[in-house]
């Protein structure tokens, strides 16, 4: 499995106060997977603060597709400008 992540952005919940994370995934492996499982860490500074999963379905070869996951448990207001996320492939097939 080779998946890249670009464009992650930091955001706050359009009519909340959690996080949201959006970005693109790209797989760029030689194989096309019916559904790929994310794991995303959520770090301030080298501390981590929370974490999700997300799937993507029908994951093609080359493709890349956007996603957002939203940390309902953590207040937007209350987070350092210093976050940073970890992004891994969990499970694909």
């Amino acid at each position: 499995m080779n998946f890249s992540f670009s464009n992650l952005k930091f955001k706050k919940h359009e009519t909340e106060n959690w996080l949201v994370v959006t970005g693109e995934a790209t797989n760029s492996s030689d194989k096309s997977y019916s559904s790929a499982l994310f794991r995303v860490t959520l770090f301030t500074k080298n501390t981590p603060i929370g974490h999700t999963n997300f799937t993507v379905n029908g994951f093609s070869s080359g493709q890349t597709r956007p996603f957002g996951v939203e940390f309902y448990d953590l207040d937007y207001k209350l987070l350092s400008s210093k976050l940073r996320c970890e992004i891994f492939a969990e499970h694909a097939y």
